[in-house]
């Protein structure tokens, strides 16, 4: 199951989430088979190392940052890599039973990506700390550290999504730089960096400032001048070469961006046809 970034928000923030445990370990072992807890959540996040986790037939990559969240009493098939030890954190907690209908999301499984930093970190050692022998002062603060560290997640994720966000779409912009003198669609980029097509064009435009179809023709735009300005191509040529195979609608579409014809531009560069 797959969440949008706001809807993960939008749980931790309004659902009646107590804090329950913290399990810190590090394992070299290759496989395991076992259950999530019976009565809560969980948040397994990696520290160092890497495995894969299996659930319900789905595998999930599990690296630094990484944020698996499974729901209560679920199988889980765990993989460590050989090459170094997976160390992770495991925190539990469960929501209100009334907020369980409105969260559907708190008994699913589903993956989280963040940008693991030192505050992440801190908040998890000091937690571990803090709860290794409990008392009810040590539970107060377990608590406060427990809503510091989903904050600090929270906000990771949001920044880790947004440049994960920068980087397909330069991605995109990279891809039309290099195909531009082909034909090239809106649905073609989109399904090259694997977004949907509404999502990359929204995305794109934030990004640019332009929609993918006017950047694309400004960027051919753009080289078509450079081409013409080489007297040794006709304006044939250098519709072909930006991606236009008919020179007349080329040159249409050079007047509208220039308010001059591919031919008049050259005649005010005093460059010969």
């Amino acid at each position: 199951m797959e969440y949008p970034i706001p809807r993960i928000i939008e749980f931790f923030s309004e659902a009646s989430i107590q804090f329950v445990d913290i399990i810190k370990h590090t394992t070299t072992s290759s496989s395991y088979t076992g259950y999530t807890s019976a009565d809560c959540s969980e948040l397994v996040i990696t520290l160092t190392g890497c495995a894969s986790a299996n659930m319900n037939g789905t595998t999930y990559e599990l690296k630094s940052g990484a944020l698996l969240h499974t729901g209560p009493n679920m199988k889980l098939q765990l993989v460590v890599k050989e090459d170094e030890p997976w160390n992770y954190a495991v925190i539990q907690y469960r929501i209100n039973q009334e907020d369980e209908l409105a969260y559907p999301m708190y008994a699913e499984q589903f993956l989280i990506l963040s940008c693991l930093n030192e505050n992440i970190t801190q908040y998890i050692d000091d937690l571990a700390e803090r709860y290794i022998r409990p008392n009810p002062l040590t539970n107060i603060q377990a608590k406060v550290m427990f809503y510091k560290l989903i904050e600090s997640l929270l906000i990771s994720i949001q920044q880790c999504t947004q440049s994960k966000k920068s980087e397909l779409m330069l991605q995109a912009v990279q891809y039309m730089h290099l195909r531009y003198n082909r034909p090239l669609s809106v649905t073609h980029i989109s399904q090259y960096i694997g977004v949907e097509r509404r999502r990359f064009a929204y995305l794109f435009e934030r990004y640019t400032g332009m929609t993918p179809n006017h950047y694309l023709t400004s960027f051919r735009m753009k080289r078509s001048r450079e081409l013409l300005r080489a007297h040794h191509y006709s304006v044939a040529e250098v519709a072909e070469l930006v991606g236009y195979h008919d020179s007349f609608y080329f040159s249409r579409v050079f007047k509208k961006y220039n308010g001059v014809s591919p031919s008049d531009y050259r005649k005010k560069l005093n460059i010969p046809s």
